[in-house]
């Protein structure tokens, strides 16, 4: 049975302790897990133990892939399990870490997606389609992205329709020199990728033409 030799801090600044076996280093695993593994100089592990370090190594690997895209920009749960799982770490692992995440507070969905809501209304004007859409594409459910699309919005305090107004007065601006009816049709393709209503569309094209 190899036989742990050595737990040294790891000297990628992470954290965690790098643990040799038989005189070489085989793992990084999280100092908690020294402890949970009782890992200790001197002790002979069975093949069940040493496939319990490899996990935990494992999933110390995929939590701190996590914190390094959380770094750049935040994500849902289901997004990051994605790129990590693409990345090439095991799926139960990501898992394991992503909820360890979740309970510390570091990704919270809900949060997220009001967030998204609120910062791509404002900057981008999307409309209420457009932002559900997109949080679906991250992996936010239905329901949630229903209700964070509505919450968010109202938080703050934006109404659809004027956000549809202004974009379309934006848009118009860019049509100048053309005939009403390429202008109506171009600010009507662009107003619905946007992701507003058609309905709402159609009322804001006339409305915006007239004027």
């Amino acid at each position: 049975m190899p036989t742990v030799t050595g737990l040294v801090p790891d000297p990628r600044g992470s954290g965690g302790f790098a643990v040799h076996l038989d005189g070489v280093s085989f793992a990084v695993v999280a100092a908690g897990d020294v402890r949970v593994l009782r890992l200790e100089p001197g002790t002979a592990l069975t093949d069940r133990e040493v496939a319990a370090v490899e996990h935990r190594a494992e999933v110390f690997r995929s939590r701190a892939a996590a914190l390094r895209i959380l770094g750049y920009r935040s994500l849902p749960s289901v997004e990051l399990q994605r790129r990590l799982v693409r990345k090439g770490h095991a799926p139960a692992a990501v898992e394991e870490a992503l909820a360890g995440l979740v309970a510390a507070g570091l990704v919270d969905d809900r949060e997220f997606a009001r967030h998204f809501v609120r910062t791509r209304a404002r900057r981008l004007r999307f409309g209420p389609e457009r932002l559900e859409r997109e949080l679906r594409r991250l992996g936010i459910p239905v329901a949630e992205a229903r209700a964070a699309v509505a919450g968010g919005l109202s938080e703050d305090g934006v109404e659809p329709r004027e956000l549809l107004r202004e974009a379309a007065r934006k848009k118009l601006a860019t049509l100048r020199g053309l005939d009403g009816r390429t202008r109506g049709r171009r600010l009507r393709i662009y107003l619905r990728r946007r992701g507003f209503s058609l309905a709402d569309v159609n009322e804001v094209v006339k409305e915006s033409l007239a004027g």
